[in-house]
Formats: C-alpha cells, structure tokens, sequence
C-alpha cells in the first residue's frame, strides 16, 4: 500500500508504515559466458575482467539525500535497491514511473542486443544472468525459457558470445523455421516486465526508499540536493547530461494472446534493421520488432505492424494470425558505448553515470547497477551483486 504525497512542485510515493549501442554487426560481443562467478578486473585494454576492481570508498557530504537516483526504470530500481541494501537512505527522482517507462515496453529475454563495449558487456550481463536466474525460482515475473537463434551459414562462427551458456548447442535442422540455415539453442530468460517493475519497485519503498516524480532541466538540481547522484535516465541521459552521443533507436512490437504451441524465444537478427522475435510470457507473447536509427516517434505505425506480423508467423507458425492485444513503441537508450564512470564535483560531491544500455537494459541491468554502486560508495562490485533482493 502507498500514499502520494505533494512536496513542492513534485509527487513522493513512499510506503505506509515503513515502473543497444549502434555498430554494423550489432551486439557479437558477449564472448564466452562464466557460469562460476562474475568477475571484475581491469586489464591493459582498460576493460573490466576479475575481481580485484575495488573503486576507491569516497567520504560524502551530508546534505538533504545520502544518494539520490535519477530515473526509475530498471537501471534506476536495480541500482537503488543494491544501495539500500547496504543501509544507504536513497531517493529516486524520476519523470515517470512503472508502468510508464521504456523498460516497461521492452519485449525483455536476456539477449544482449545492440551494445558496446564487448569486454565489460560480457562482465555486466553474466551478472544479471545469476540474479535472473535467481529470481526464477520466486514469483516476480522471471520465466526460464529455451531459446533459438537462427543464424546465416556464413555467420555460425559469430555466435562464440553465446558458448558456455547452459543449455547452448547447435540447433537441429528440425528445430529451425523453415528456409534458415544455421541456428543455436541456449537456456535464456524472459522478464514480464509490468510483473518485475512492480516488484522492484514495491521492494524499494517497503525499505523504506522513496519516489518522487520530478522533471529536471540540468543535473545539477540533483547535485544541488544531493552528495551523491546516480544518473539513471535512459534516453533522456542526453539532455540532462549533455552528451550527444546519445541516439534513440525505435522499436515496434505487437503484443498477442499467447497460442497453443509456442513455448520458446526466437529471435532472427539475419537482417539487423528488421530484428525479428518472438517472445513467449505466461499468457501472452511479444512479436517484434524493428531497429530504427534515430527515429523518435512513438505512434504505431499499422504498416510496419502487418510485417511484424508476417515475419513473426514465418519464424513460428504458432503465431499465425494471432489475437492482437496492443501494439507499443519504445525508444531504446543507445550510445555508441555505454556509460558507467564516476564524476567527482565541487566539494566532494559524487555523480555516477549508468546510461546508454541500448536494446540491452534488462539484460545488463544488475551487472551495471553492482559497478554503479561500487563507483559511488566504493567496494567490490561481485559483492554488490550480493545485496540484490532475493525472490518473495
């Protein structure tokens, strides 16, 4: 249960008591998956690699928030639960909330998709593959799921990203859509997002954390408020942080009553500005999609709905002619290279960037929330990762 109460010009929800990088070949870049541990290490190169990254503890002034998080979709929940769980009285500041955010229309399997750079997307996303597969074993909207990549002949020595990946094998003839030639099968998992958002987010208020719904011109209204800032905006990152490396990239899906038959996750990038999959939920399943560069509109589109359509039923024919529920467009967050650092201001003051997680923000949200909390209050980003909620 929460109340909303009017601070000023914005709105606090608190409890009672106590909501992909752009390249030619997108997303190749996961490499080999670690199934025993995540590690975090800095080699030559400057990637992030075994677990001796221990960014330096920083001493905070106090001023009206210990840490205050800008934006409430995943990265921004991910990153204020890790925080809270260490004891830390954090604020989330956000224009919207669940189930208003693009990490709500995300079609949402853990696939890595349009991201950079490949060393730390690697640490990030196997991260975020232990909690998942953590969190399957509750009830918060995490669905294990056997997944298939179709894949062109000349591109079957590309998928090294997926190897070691439970479950990964060369698909079978019989197990791939009619006309493809090549594909892999790996064990995956798809989030329902209204489910997980909402979860998250109720974690974080019974902690006692608290949302207000604020619109900021310049990050520096954070600053002003706060020692420390962990900017979490997604795409609107690039204003607020005055970064125009910051790119949206459109995509449509078409959300369908799930038919009889169809129980595993395609996806076919084989034409990569026309990404096309079919994600399977528990009464519902996720048809899409597109990848348009720098297009911002956000109205459906009914043309590109019947290709969607079409290309769908020729990689499942389970999803023939479908019941139609809605169809939704997001803005994928991209940047040429995602961007986690650390900024120290005036005064020892603190703001940690986590944005420009492309088409991948599920897939990479704890990896990255773990390394954003360490950036802002220093320690080993492994054992951040062991602050993340459990399922309940």
């Amino acid at each position: 249960m929460r109340v909303h109460v009017r601070v000023g010009e914005a709105e606090a929800i608190e409890p009672v008591g106590k909501l992909a990088s752009h390249r030619a070949r997108p997303r190749r870049a996961l490499g080999n998956f670690v199934s025993e541990h995540t590690s975090w290490r800095r080699s030559r190169g400057g990637a992030l690699a075994d677990r001796d990254y221990h960014p330096a503890a920083v001493t905070l002034p106090r001023v009206d928030h210990e840490i205050l998080v800008i934006g409430c979709g995943v990265a921004g929940l991910s990153t204020a639960l890790l925080l809270q769980g260490a004891g830390h009285r954090v604020t989330i500041w956000t224009a919207a909330t669940p189930p208003r955010t693009t990490s709500n229309i995300a079609a949402a399997f853990w696939y890595p998709y349009r991201v950079d750079p490949a060393a730390r997307v690697h640490v990030w996303a196997n991260a975020s593959y232990r909690a998942f597969h953590d969190l399957a074993a509750g009830d918060v909207g995490v669905l294990p799921r056997d997944s298939l990549e179709v894949l062109s002949a000349s591109a079957r020595g590309e998928a090294t990203w997926a190897v070691g990946l439970p479950g990964y094998r060369a698909a079978r003839a019989d197990e791939l859509p009619a006309g493809a030639e090549a594909g892999i099968v790996f064990s995956s998992f798809v989030i329902e997002t209204s489910r997980y958002l909402e979860w998250l987010q109720r974690r974080f208020l019974a902690g006692g954390g608290t949302i207000t719904l604020r619109r900021l011109a310049e990050l520096d209204e954070a600053s002003d408020a706060a020692a420390c800032v962990v900017h979490c905006a997604g795409l609107g990152a690039g204003e607020l942080a005055r970064d125009p490396a910051v790119y949206p990239v459109r995509g449509q899906i078409v959300r369908v009553r799930r038919p009889a038959g169809v129980s595993r996750v395609t996806v076919d990038e084989r034409e990569p500005a026309k990404i096309t999959y079919v994600v399977p939920r528990s009464t519902d399943v996720v048809l899409g999609g597109t990848t348009e560069v720098g297009v911002s509109s956000t109205e459906p589109d009914p043309a590109t709905t019947a290709a969607i359509l079409a290309r769908c039923a020729a990689l499942d024919p389970h999803v023939a002619d479908p019941e139609i529920l809605e169809v939704l467009v997001g803005l994928r967050p991209c940047r040429p290279e995602v961007r986690l650092e650390r900024e120290v201001l005036g005064g020892g003051r603190v703001r940690v960037h986590n944005y420009g997680h492309g088409g991948a923000g599920i897939t990479l949200s704890w990896g990255c929330a773990a390394e954003a909390a360490a950036l802002a209050v220093g320690g080993d980003p492994a054992e951040w990762l062991e602050r993340r909620p459990r399922h309940g």
